[in-house]
Parts: structure tokens; C-alpha cells; sequence
């Protein structure tokens, strides 16, 4: 049974290597998720793409005591229920992420990497050279953006690097692993 334990201590490297490039942009501009509660970046839509990162945030669920893990699982199966009665309705589509808890994440030490980018501009370089970009976070739109326009971070290195782990995943199962959101990795069904 593969169980994905040598993959952590990669994944670790490369969320520190993620947040090292965050602070420094950050810093940068003078950019602070101080006080705001997180209910642009926090969304129910955060969709988790790698094993790996599935993993990591399991674990991190576990060291939860048993109350914040039933007040996470509670809110998990709630934003579940409201995906499965209608997908597009406003009570799934403005829930907030069930780790979410007063504008902080319960499991920010485990929180993904799109939650660890989130907020300032970025590009990607795809394979085929084409460059995408896109805009921060509507704070740093209306604060930071009028006055520094062009602090943007190369999330490039970052994709390849998330890729190349889930590709020892997709090579040691024989399969990829499905997409799911937040809510469904830690209130979904367990992971293979």
C-alpha cells in the first residue's frame, strides 16, 4: 500500500520555498493579510489537485483535539451537503472554508499551496512558453496595486515541482488522484 510518507519532507521543502518567496514579495509592497477575515481568499472552491497535499492536510487534521476536529468535520460535511443540493447556489458558493475560524486557518502550518499564494499578483510559464497572469487579492488590487504594479511571483517553478511529486504518485498507484475541495478531502471519504 503506498502511504505517501516519503513525499511530506518534499512537500515541506517546497511550502517553505513557496512562503520564503510570499514573505519576500511581500515585504516588498508592504503586504499584510493582517486583519481580514478571509472570505475572498478563503472560499469553499479551494480544490486540492495532488495527493501529496490531500495527505499533508489529513495529518494535520489529526493533531486537531477532538473539538476542533468536530467543528472542522461539521463544517465540511455542511459545505458538502450544499454542493451536492446545488452546486451553484449562494449557500455553497459564499460558504467560507471549513478551516477557516474567525478569519484564521485552524491548519495553516498544513494549508495548501493556493492557499499559500494566495493574495499577491503571480505569472506561470507553461511548458509551451505561453504566460499567464493574474491579479492579487481585492485588497492588494485597491492598496498595493495603484502604486506597485508590477511585483508579481513566478508560481512556474512552484507547479513544476507540485507536478513532478504527484507524478511519483500517479506512477506508484498506476492512477491520478481526483480533484477534490477542502470540505471534501477532510469530510469526504478517506484517501486510497
Amino acid at each position: 500500500m503506498f502511504s505517501g510518507d516519503v513525499l511530506i519532507p518534499r512537500l515541506k521543502e517546497l511550502y517553505r520555498d513557496i512562503d520564503a518567496s510570499y514573505v519576500a514579495a511581500a515585504s516588498l509592497v508592504g503586504f499584510t493579510c493582517a486583519e481580514c477575515d478571509g472570505m475572498k481568499c478563503c472560499t469553499v472552491d479551494v480544490t486540492l489537485h495532488t495527493f501529496a497535499e490531500m495527505l499533508y492536510l489529513r495529518r494535520g487534521f489529526d493533531t486537531l483535539d477532538t473539538s476542533g476536529q468536530l467543528a472542522v468535520l461539521g463544517r465540511c460535511r455542511s459545505i458538502i451537503k450544499a454542493k451536492e443540493d446545488d452546486p451553484f447556489g449562494e449557500v455553497y458558493r459564499n460558504s467560507v472554508c471549513a478551516l477557516n475560524f474567525d478569519g484564521l486557518c485552524s491548519l495553516y502550518q498544513f494549508r495548501p499551496m493556493i492557499c499559500r499564494l494566495a493574495g499577491i499578483p503571480h505569472f506561470i510559464v507553461r511548458p509551451d512558453t505561453t504566460v499567464i497572469e493574474s491579479g492579487g487579492c481585492l485588497r492588494y488590487e485597491s492598496e498595493i496595486l495603484p502604486t506597485l504594479p508590477n511585483v508579481k511571483i513566478d508560481r512556474s517553478g512552484f507547479y513544476r515541482s507540485m507536478a513532478e511529486i504527484e507524478l511519483e504518485v500517479v506512477h506508484a498507484l498506476g492512477r491520478r488522484t481526483e480533484s477534490r475541495t477542502i470540505a471534501e478531502t477532510l469530510g469526504g471519504e478517506d484517501l486510497e
